[in-house]
């Protein structure tokens, strides 16, 4: 990318390890049944054979990134709420409330990496913060020919672990980042599979960049959403329906694995007759092979045994079952949405009433109600713990004046004021004649306005109506 800050700004590379292994969504998350949401009680410090000492998340196992991450990815509601969430925060992306436009500020906003813009990052901290209450950004400045640059990448809340804090602090001062993690207990991470950078903060004596090989600076942003009880972590806010966000899949996969793998009878038809062990074989394979897959539940089976065809027996089986879980997942859909402190007529999953029979100025009412709790506050944080911290760096840097900006987020609304508007006040009698395709009427009758032009009825004057009475109003 070529701007005013320089003739070629380099591919500036994050940190990277020497372990790249994937990751994968397991279809089974499980939850220690006797701390099924874990508590930080003073955590334990890991340590590593390269003698890193780190702060798991979370005791005992340091997996529950992965059970927040797995969790939210089963769950259709837990998806539609923060998905919902995320679009209403980044909204129609960052602007200046104060300035029309700095050119040189949007041609840096546009590439601010390799593959993203400003406004992609910003998404990507919001979906990590509602997902696993943390969101870790990295932030890389350096020169090339030169010319001064800095970029900025999205780290996974997965790959990253803040170190233990120093016996005269309490606070931690760097993040060791390494796809180690990603495999619970990392008590041998290799030499070579992670590296160190410090955490952000202007305080010149805390030291917040570190050089690499290649001469760039690094320093990373930890942003994360308090909860009280843990201390060095974040936890997203719908942390309290874990168990029911499994539950919704749990429910679901009981009913797939219903379907496909229980043998459902309709009947028996039992024949008496003298059976070989050979014959009960395939009668047994027959029956596994005309019931099992779609299209064959229920069929009745005909066996054969000792005493002849007067002494046969029908037996029909009671096939009721109560797989549906309908109502219980009304239950576990508002938990979810509760625990999200959002509404379902903001994400589309609500079914008591449709938009109609609300009416837009209640979709508005719950949309500000949502904006004032949700949507604002965690807007302002980003603004203040990211996007401000982010201009400094660059003014610092490169010599600009971003900071100076009041940069905001634009807002979108759920609904438009359309279904508040009175139509006729708005359009012209020969717009109107177009609509139900008759022709214009001419002269200044035809430019006024529908409800302006309706004749108003002067209950003093004559009637010319010849079937009405003067006496009767209108």
């Amino acid at each position: 990318m070529s701007n005013k800050l320089g003739k070629e700004v380099p591919k500036a590379k994050p940190a990277t390890s020497k372990s790249a292994k994937g990751r994968t969504i397991s279809n089974a998350v499980r939850l220690d049944p006797t701390n099924p949401i874990p508590i930080e009680y003073r955590s334990r410090i890991f340590v590593s054979h390269t003698g890193h000492k780190y702060i798991p998340f979370l005791n005992p196992r340091d997996n529950f990134p992965r059970i927040l991450l797995e969790a939210k990815t089963l769950s259709p509601t837990t998806v539609a709420c923060i998905t919902s969430k995320v679009q209403y925060c980044i909204g129609k992306g960052w602007f200046i409330k104060d300035k029309k436009e700095d050119k040189l500020l949007t041609e840096w906003a546009a590439a601010v990496n390799h593959n993203d813009d400003l406004n992609n990052v910003l998404c990507d901290i919001f979906e990590n913060l509602f997902t696993l209450g943390n969101a870790y950004v990295e932030v890389v400045r350096g020169a090339v020919g030169g010319k001064k640059f800095v970029k900025v990448f999205m780290r996974s809340v997965l790959d990253c672990r803040l170190n233990r804090p120093d016996e005269d602090f309490d606070e931690p001062s760097f993040v060791i980042i390494s796809k180690e993690f990603r495999r619970e207990g990392v008590w041998n991470m290799n030499k070579g599979s992670y590296m160190t950078v410090p955490l952000h903060s202007f305080n010149t004596f805390d030291n917040p960049w570190v050089k690499s090989d290649d001469g760039f600076e690094h320093t990373i942003f930890h942003l994360k959403n308090k909860i009280s009880g843990y201390d060095y972590y974040g936890m997203p806010s719908n942390v309290s329906s874990l168990p029911e966000q499994i539950l919704e899949y749990q429910a679901a996969r009981f009913n797939i694995d219903n379907f496909e793998n229980n043998l459902e009878i309709g009947g028996m038809m039992l024949i008496k007759g003298n059976l070989t062990d050979e014959e009960a074989r395939k009668i047994g394979k027959d029956i596994v092979f005309q019931h099992s897959g779609d299209g064959q539940r229920g069929k009745w089976v005909i066996l054969s045994s000792q005493g002849g065809i007067e002494k046969s027996d029908i037996v029909p089986f009671n096939r009721d079952q109560q797989g549906s879980f309908i109502e219980l997942d009304q239950h576990i859909q508002d938990k979810i949405v509760a625990a999200n402190n959002w509404s379902g007529y903001l994400c589309g999953i609500d079914k008591k009433s449709g938009l109609g029979s609300a009416g837009s100025s209640y979709i508005r009412s719950i949309f500000d109600i949502a904006n004032n709790t949700t949507i604002k506050p965690q807007q302002e944080y980003v603004i203040k713990k990211f996007i401000k911290p982010l201009m400094q760096i660059c003014d610092q840097w490169m010599g600009t004046k971003w900071s100076q900006y009041d940069i905001s987020l634009q807002s979108v609304l759920p609904v438009t004021f359309l279904g508040d508007i009175d139509i006729n006040s708005i359009t012209t009698v020969n717009e109107g004649r177009a609509i139900a395709g008759l022709t214009p009427i001419e002269g200044e009758r035809g430019e006024q306005f529908i409800k302006a032009a309706a004749p108003k009825q002067d209950n003093n004057q004559p009637n010319n109506n010849p079937n009405k009475p003067n006496n009767v109003q209108n």
